[in-house]
């Protein structure tokens, strides 16, 4: 990347001008911190080992932080800082490469994993994620040294569970290592690509929305300014939840590799991370609570200086048959011109409308049509952006499988965050209505769990929100064996009027997780 690679040579084995290998603190760090073990190569800014992957930045700094804790390396907090911002730019990867593992990035929870191939998951992600090794290229040579170092530093390995029945070793480095070298090399066309792109520039006004657990679709404005530091940031946003609450906030970010942006972020008073992956048009992520990762809310962005009229977005998804609320259209182009929302749809106030959005109480008629509502506002339109319904025909409730864990105050508790999706119609041409109005329940997921009274002591289901708390952490004296407040339970969402209309999911609540590196 153009802007990036003036910080040093990328992973691969490529000489840059001498103009180009001038020494950055990230280079130097390496230097004084790394360089007694990760001797010098031909070449500039080229280490042992270390110029021979290529990973995010919280793999590098994952990297940092097991030579620190199983090698005694003492790195201080500001060089280590240099090291990760200097290796992600330098030797991270396109977006093409991370795409698919966005969901381990963002530390989407409660996610089912595959790949292509018949052994990957009980060889490598049955003590960590499979994603952790998507997310990292190295050569074949590399990948078996990652072999030898998981034999030597964990010793037991090939005698745990689906390691005992296989002769592990050798399949590890006959097939394992060698099918990660031909998916995952570290040369790759999409890296020498995006190196020669243009590091995307945030400073700017933008428009966010999204979904915030428990509280309901929002919307904002979002200012970002440079600050001082090498792709450094400061941004500040301003907006509403659809009932009209206000919310706003301020935080601070850096973006690697030319699109990964990091921010620590303070919404409405509390604390949270945001994760954005800024090579789209219309960048995606999620911001989440750091202490309670369960607990976060997908969003978008779309600049706000776009000179084509369009909509982009439906605060709600839907509206419902004979009632009045509130709806927030966002896009471009939306600031004059009639306002249409299909027949049976009547707008009974125009709140606030600007350019980029329109905020309007409407209301939908009694014997309203069921089908997708054509949009047109302006210049502007959208035929499958807005639906109307009646009834639901059909809920979803996701994650099927959520797992929430018991806490402390030495390891906070991590919530069951569950949503309900509602369908009309069924199969492929089924019309997606959003969130619909559900009421929450908590039962025993099955006889065992009705006789350890799993309900009463694993925690609360808020019946409103669908946001499960976790009881403290035990053991518990008032549970059979003196045991833990796990709990093995279904949590079920049922459409408000139409109690019928139901879909159920699998809540697995369990004991504190220790060891809780950024990639699982």
């Amino acid at each position: 990347m153009k802007p990036l690679l003036t910080s040093g040579l990328c992973g691969l084995a490529l000489l840059l001008p001498p103009a180009l290998a001038q020494a950055s603190p990230g280079s130097e760090a390496i230097d004084r911190y790394c360089s007694g073990c990760h001797q010098a190569q031909d070449g500039p800014q080229r280490w042992s080992r270390i110029s021979q992957q290529r990973k995010t930045p919280e793999g590098w700094d994952m990297t940092i932080a097991r030579m620190q804790t199983m090698h005694g390396v003492e790195v201080p907090m500001e060089a280590r800082r240099d090291i990760v911002k200097f290796l992600a730019d330098t030797q991270g990867l396109a977006p093409e490469e991370s795409a698919g593992q966005r969901a381990l990035i963002e530390r989407r929870l409660n996610r089912v994993e595959s790949f292509d191939h018949p052994s990957y998951q009980e060889m490598c992600a049955r003590c960590h994620t499979g994603g952790r090794a998507q997310l990292q290229r190295r050569p074949e040579a590399e990948w078996e040294h990652l072999v030898h170092f998981h034999v030597g530093q964990f010793s037991t390995l090939e005698y745990q569970a689906m390691a005992r029945d296989r002769d592990w070793l050798d399949i590890a480095m006959d097939e394992i290592a060698p099918w990660l070298a031909k998916t995952q090399g570290l040369e790759n066309a999409a890296w020498d690509d995006w190196q020669e792109q243009d590091a995307v520039d945030p400073v700017g006004e933008w428009q966010l929305w999204g979904h915030w657990p428990g509280e309901g679709d929002f919307y904002a404005d979002v200012t970002i300014t440079a600050a001082e530091g090498e792709d450094a940031y400061a941004l500040s946003l301003d907006g509403a939840f659809t009932s009209g609450r206000p919310i706003d906030g301020e935080g601070q970010a850096i973006v690697y590799t030319g699109y990964e942006w990091r921010a620590n972020l303070s919404l409405n008073g509390r604390d949270f991370k945001q994760v954005l992956d800024l090579s789209d048009a219309r960048p995606g992520g999620r911001i989440f609570d750091d202490h309670d990762e369960a607990f976060g809310m997908m969003v978008e962005m779309a600049r706000r200086e776009v000179a084509e009229p369009g909509l982009m977005a439906s605060l709600p998804a839907s509206l419902k048959a004979g009632t009045r609320q509130r709806l927030v259209l966002l896009g471009h182009g939306l600031g004059e011109g009639d306002i249409d929302l299909g027949e049976g749809v009547m707008v009974r106030e125009v709140v606030e409308r600007s350019d980029n959005r329109l905020v309007l109480e409407v209301e939908a008629a009694a014997d309203l049509t069921p089908r997708w509502l054509p949009v047109q506002v302006g210049e502007a339109g959208a035929d499958t952006m807005l639906a109307g319904y009646r009834t639901v025909d059909r809920l979803e409730v996701s994650p099927e499988l959520g797992v929430a864990r018991v806490g402390s105050e030495a390891t906070p508790p991590v919530s069951g965050v569950f949503s309900a999706m509602g369908y009309l119609g069924e199969g492929e041409d089924a019309i997606p209505l959003g969130r619909v109005p559900v009421t929450w329940s908590v039962a025993p997921w099955d006889e065992i769990a009705e006789g350890e009274e799993d309900v009463k002591y694993a925690g609360t289901l808020d019946a409103a929100t669908g946001i499960f708390s976790p009881a403290g952490a035990g053991p518990n004296p008032l549970r059979r064996f003196d045991t833990n407040n796990a709990g093995n339970l279904r949590v079920t969402a049922s459409v408000v009027g139409q109690e019928d209309v139901q879909d159920d999911a699998h809540l697995i609540v369990t004991v504190q997780r220790w060891n809780n590196p950024p990639l699982r």
